[in-house]
């Protein structure tokens, strides 16, 4: 479980940038990959707020309070941490404007912020051995990668009120992602484990229909 922790966004970014994109359309997988080390970089100063958020609205066990909990913790202020920083960062990227260059530019930024999120996750459970870390997490994350990354092309160039627009969707999946790890943690298994594939399962779909070429060649 610690070894998926730790590989799954990495490994997928792999896979995801060696698939034969037309050269003419995506950035080449050496800019993919200095992009997947800014999203490493901008976690650094994004965790600040994530552990300050955290410490501001501690953790209930119970009822609304419990889901409240989970959204902040795990979903909201991460997503919206990640969101942020690429904004911040997305003027000084050199990618071209098509739909292949913006998915692979946000998908390769998202997964590296989402891969140390995995890592400090990693560290906080540390001997604890939560089940929701070390799998669920992940999980989901990989399914807002790829569904956040699939739906910045309809928010380019993310300015104004088009970026305002990509974080509220942001937002608005977070809640969805949180539903996954609040029947975890009520005790319902199978729920919990059918809202965390579902997203990961959906991006995957809409990436082989988005991009075609590239899954089939």
């Amino acid at each position: 479980m610690v070894l998926f922790l730790l590989v799954s966004l990495p490994l997928l970014f792999s896979l995801v940038i060696l698939l034969p994109w037309d050269h003419r359309q995506a950035p080449r997988p050496v800019t993919l990959t200095v992009t997947f080390l800014k999203g490493v970089l901008i976690f650094f100063p994004a965790y600040l707020v994530v552990l300050l958020m955290r410490r501001i609205v501690g953790f209930s066990f119970d009822g609304f309070l419990l889901f409240l909990s989970l959204l902040l913790r795990d979903h909201l202020v991460p997503v919206l941490a990640a969101l942020g920083g690429f904004l911040l960062m997305q003027k000084k990227m050199d990618f071209p404007a098509t739909d292949e260059g913006i998915f692979l530019t946000v998908f390769s930024f998202l997964a590296g912020f989402f891969s140390m999120m995995n890592l400090a996750d990693a560290v906080r459970t540390w001997g604890v051995g939560e089940a929701d870390a070390f799998f669920l997490l992940p999980f989901l994350r990989i399914g807002a990668t790829l569904l956040l990354s699939l739906a910045a092309q309809r928010f380019f160039r993310w300015e104004g009120r088009d970026g305002a627009s990509w974080c509220a969707t942001g937002a608005a999946l977070s809640c969805l992602l949180t539903l996954g790890s609040f029947f975890f943690y009520s005790g319902r298994l199978g729920w919990a484990i059918l809202l965390t594939a579902a997203p990961a399962l959906s991006g995957v779909v809409v990436f082989a229909l988005r991009f075609p070429r590239a899954v089939r060649d």
